[in-house]
């Protein structure tokens, strides 16, 4: 219904809501007292938890379905015009743009970040290692359809699932 939600542990009572421009796919993030959502209206929004006041609102120029992934307060999100961004939180600005040179699909996996790198899915049947400072190509792996599943980080691997239903499981290098 394009709102995000902050209810109550003790009853579920509404204790605020902020209006979106559309609908919020993703599961919120949370960086110290602040709630982090990217939506389809091209939004990311840092909102503050305790009061539901808007901190900040960055133009991503891209309607977002998935959830951002957090690492020293830059979130890490892909966007359905074949883009994964890096947003600098504090800053409130864009850090860098990644985008497949010859594939253009769109991102709707949820990124795994780690010390080095940031680890997405593509619906270009792709999984994208990019350089987590840089966001240049690590390395990518084909597999046989697209890649909607959130990859999971696991020590010195990555475990992710593709549409055809297969589970990979892959060195990090």
């Amino acid at each position: 219904d394009q709102y995000l939600y902050c209810l109550s542990e003790q009853d579920g009572a509404l204790i605020w809501k902020v209006e979106t421009g559309g609908y919020v796919h993703s599961t919120p993030a949370v960086i110290d007292q602040d709630a982090i959502i990217a939506g389809c209206d091209g939004f990311f929004r840092r909102v503050s938890i305790n009061d539901g006041r808007v901190q900040a609102k960055i133009d991503l120029q891209a309607y977002v379905a998935a959830s951002p992934a957090i690492r020293d307060n830059r979130a890490y999100v892909g966007t359905f015009e074949n883009q994964v961004l890096c947003v600098d939180m504090e800053k409130a600005k864009i850090l860098w743009r990644y985008e497949n040179p010859i594939r253009n699909f769109a991102f709707y996996s949820s990124a795994a970040v780690n010390e080095r790198l940031v680890i997405i899915g593509g619906r270009d049947k792709l999984l994208h290692a990019l350089n987590r400072e840089t966001g240049q190509k690590a390395w990518t792996f084909a597999t046989k359809s697209r890649i909607d599943s959130s990859p999971v980080i696991a020590g010195d691997r990555v475990v992710f699932g593709s549409k055809s239903g297969v589970i990979y499981m892959l060195s990090l290098d």
